[in-house]
């Protein structure tokens, strides 16, 4: 009863934003709140009330809801998901009192090969020093999950996402696309945190291992794809397709093989562009204007594959296009 509350609260979420100015959501700040706040308000980001057997299912019903009506959104969702689990899995002390909040992240930079945000010890808590690229959700989300590195550790702790003392917004990169995620770079300054809000250490690398786990990224490549599919007129084009992105589908889902997911992931993407580039080229011109979708999924399509890259699927692409 309460799996299917939950897919009830996500169609929900569709019928409330559908009639918006769908194609505005990618670069109106304010657009991208409302559609987030809707959902939000529907519980959709609520997947740690569930059985960890079941939430993959879930978030695979999540993203392929959302993500044909705004991959802004849909990125968003990813963000606020991870906080989450995150909080979760760490059995957080505070974790009630912030999954009431909307939390955004800011540790991709945990994957590089050195130290870009360290910490200093200090009564109560740490002050960090760097620089935070890619925090999405500015003025959107309350709070931020950063991550840094202290006595050979990486660490996650709470802050409010907001300019204070110690915490600068240097910029806001412009965008191809997904301008509305309001991304910024922000410099720490002897930033304080609490200790009480950390939410997590562990060794170095820990991040790096979990996310080469992920299958975020798959599903939201797979709902951008079958999104295109429901917009091919030609029935022998969108049987094909549906068949490729059926084996796609449970081909990632039947494996948690690491080195597998990013060798599908690769395909996956490849599939996903071919679908939507022949949608597009099949619906002429038109398919290039700004209220339509399919143009639209491309960009996205884009964005989504750039999003937690490591040096072995960089590799792996580079392999793949060289071989052909």
């Amino acid at each position: 009863m309460k799996t299917k509350k939950y897919i009830k609260n996500i169609n929900k979420t569709i019928e409330d934003i559908k009639s918006l100015p769908i194609h505005k959501i990618d670069s109106d700040v304010k657009l991208l709140k409302k559609v987030f706040d809707i959902s939000y308000a529907n519980d959709n980001f609520s997947l740690y009330n569930f059985d960890k057997t079941i939430q993959d299912e879930l978030k695979l019903k999540l993203f392929t809801k959302l993500t044909p009506y705004s991959g802004s959104l849909s990125f968003l969702a990813i963000q606020i998901l991870a906080a989450n689990s995150i909080m979760n899995k760490n059995n957080f002390v505070k974790k009630e009192e912030y999954f009431n909040k909307k939390c955004g992240i800011a540790i991709n930079h945990l994957r590089a090969n050195k130290t870009l945000v360290s910490a200093t010890k200090c009564k109560d808590g740490y002050k960090l020093n760097g620089v935070l690229t890619w925090a999405s959700g500015y003025k959107i989300f309350d709070s931020l999950l950063i991550g840094f590195h202290y006595d050979n550790k990486e660490y996650e702790v709470l802050a409010p996402f907001e300019q204070t003392k110690g915490f600068k917004i240097i910029d806001t990169p412009e965008t191809f696309v997904a301008q509305s995620l309001n991304t910024v770079n922000v410099k720490l300054e002897n930033f304080f945190v609490k200790e009480e809000n950390i939410v997590s250490s562990n060794p170095i690398g820990n991040y790096t291992k979990n996310k080469s786990l992920s299958k975020t990224i798959h599903y939201t490549l797979y709902a951008l794809a079958k999104g295109a599919i429901k917009q091919i007129d030609n029935k022998k084009l969108k049987e094909i397709s549906k068949d490729r992105l059926k084996n796609e589908k449970n081909a990632f889902l039947k494996t948690n093989d690491s080195m597998e997911l990013d060798q599908l992931r690769i395909e996956l993407f490849k599939t996903a562009q071919d679908i939507i580039t022949t949608a597009m080229i099949a619906h002429g011109g038109k398919s290039i204007l700004a209220q339509k979708d399919l143009q639209r999924y491309y960009r996205e399509l884009i964005m989504f594959n750039s999003n937690g890259l490591n040096d072995i699927i960089k590799d792996l692409f580079v392999v793949r296009c060289m071989s052909n």
